[in-house]
């Protein structure tokens, strides 16, 4: 087994995991980067619309704080908001040092596009900042996927994962640093990267810690539902011509009272604008018509994006409807990043705490560019002195073990990885999808058990079977908590709708909800809110 060392390891290659590594490279460390695909741009950085929410000279401080406990519904950590308003303007000038060009809006900045450019802004973002990873002195390792994290007498002491090739790995750190991303894939309809399947939730939970409000998953109001095309998203800002129509070619904005202005309304209102698109998609479909857009703003983003389809988006209207966007539970850390294991730190939206129930829009990338900056500074301080502790030879000995146990061939069931996959996201969209209640819960527990034992039974014959095994597993974790927090949770809020339960309940629900795995099993209790009684 090949042994790595390094003074501080990031797990994890979004916009959090690249601004953490330069950060603690600028300490003089030695760091590590890893990542399952490319690094940086096999990430949700790289498909999200290049916008921030960060106080301006058009948006106070005021403002941003209001805006965002408004959507969090009082379930943020109010310090950890504090945080991420008095830091925004830092952290922007720390992308513009990175190469990254801003432009001021309204509500904060967003990425400078060329004029006529079809890229996405989430590439025109990462780019600038992978450029300078390549240059400094951080070793990448894409591919590479961390199987655990190794904790020994209550501290963090490095990682077990596979390189590539089938290789295993352990990696012996100061400091690891946690930016693996949400789960938004494991649903049948989202905008997520494919690999986006809670891998960061899981790497925690099997550590010991707590993760906090994962009932919470936002739902984005209209994804591409064309059954030929991706289910990605078609970002603001739309032209004022775009109309929004039910399979009548009745305006749904107008029928449904949700106002004239699409653009704000999905920054400020997701939770209900999702909640009332999928109940109207429940009686029928419902369009997107850009017929009546002008010939010149074709050549201006978002539509020059669709340009580059082959799919006639110019001559019909074309099927929508809402999908998974972004999960608001996650991982406890402080202000600076830290969590309750020492030496462990975590970024992005891996980590909970400024959401609350839903997500004001623009604020996932100021999260990860803000405590992506705070978590690699807190690592480097943990790390600098310290003497990187060495894996003994009972350790090394027991991960061998346990490599050589994993990729052991041995009889099992017949059911594919892949066909499971498919199998647990349509579970997770039937039985926690956008509207929820207990009788669809129960069942979709119990469908869940019957999965989990026939994912025990999977033996990989390859490596890449090994590596879906896991991730079925990580899924499985995850929306077994998803599904008994909402079951436990008997209120409405933010992004959370339980039709049997429709009211928000201030007396008996202004509580955070604390998953923890014991002895194998998930437990789930409640505590009050930050600064509640």
């Amino acid at each position: 087994m090949e042994i790595l060392s390094t003074d501080i390891l990031v797990i994890g290659s979004g916009l959090a995991g690249m601004i953490s590594a330069l950060e603690a490279e600028k300490a003089g460390l030695q760091v590590l980067i890893t990542g399952k695909f490319t690094i940086g741009l096999g990430t949700n950085t790289a498909l999200s619309n290049g916008a921030f929410s960060v106080s301006n000279s058009l948006f106070s401080r005021e403002d941003h704080f209001r805006e965002t406990l408004n959507a969090g519904k009082a379930l943020n950590h109010p310090g950890m908001v504090n945080t991420l308003i008095e830091r925004g303007p830092d952290a922007m000038e720390k992308l513009k040092g990175y190469g990254v060009s801003l432009v001021e809006n309204q509500m904060g900045y967003f990425v400078e596009r060329v004029k006529g450019s079809a890229s996405l802004p989430g590439v025109l973002l990462t780019n600038p900042i992978r450029e300078r990873l390549k240059n400094s002195s951080i070793r990448s390792l894409p591919g590479m996927v961390i199987f655990d994290l190794i904790v020994e007498d209550g501290k963090i002491i490095g990682a077990f994962g596979f390189f590539k090739d089938g290789r295993p790995c352990l990696v012996q750190s100061k400091a690891i640093l946690l930016a693996a991303g949400g789960a938004g894939a494991i649903y049948r309809r989202n905008d997520n990267q494919r690999g986006i399947l809670g891998d960061g939730y899981g790497l925690a939970l099997r550590a010991g810690l707590s993760l906090l409000d994962l009932e919470f998953v936002q739902f984005y109001p209209f994804v591409m539902a064309e059954p030929r095309l991706h289910t990605f998203i078609l970002f603001p800002p739309y032209p004022k011509e775009t109309r929004l129509m039910d399979e009548k070619g009745e305006d749904l904005l107008e029928k449904l009272n949700l106002g004239n202005d699409l653009n704000r309304a999905i920054i400020t209102q997701r939770d209900s604008l999702s909640l009332s698109l999928f109940e109207a998609s429940r009686n029928g479909d419902i369009y997107f018509d850009l017929r009546q857009v002008p010939e010149e703003k074709w050549n201006v983003y978002p539509l020059n994006f669709l340009k580059r389809s082959k799919f006639p988006f110019r001559d019909r209207p074309f099927l929508v409807a809402p999908g998974v966007h972004f999960c608001m539970g996650g991982l406890e850390i402080d202000e600076n990043g830290r969590t309750a294991l020492p030496g462990l730190f975590a970024a992005g939206e891996v980590v909970w705490g400024v959401h609350g129930a839903n997500r004001l829009g623009g604020n996932a990338l100021t999260e990860c560019a803000v405590f992506g900056m705070l978590a690699g500074q807190s690592a480097s301080e943990f790390a600098r002195g310290r003497e990187i502790a060495p894996l003994s030879e009972a350790l090394q000995r027991k991960w061998q073990r346990k490599a050589e146990g994993y990729l052991r061939k041995r009889r099992g069931g017949f059911d594919l990885p892949v066909q499971l996959l498919k199998e647990l996201k349509i579970l997770a969209w039937k039985h926690a999808g956008p509207v929820r209640e207990e009788h669809s819960l129960i069942e979709g527990i119990e469908r869940l058990a019957s999965i989990e034992k026939r994912i025990e039974k999977i033996f990989p014959a390859t490596l890449k079977d090994l590596f879906r095994k896991r991730e079925l597993e990580n899924v499985a974790l995850v929306l077994k908590a998803i599904l008994e927090g909402s079951l436990l949770r008997k209120e409405s809020r933010g992004s959370f709708y339980r039709q049997d339960f429709p009211n928000q309940n201030e007396k008996e629900w202004l509580k955070n909800t604390c998953y923890r795995l014991e002895k194998g099993e998930l437990q789930i209790t409640h505590r009050p809110i930050s600064g509640s009684d």
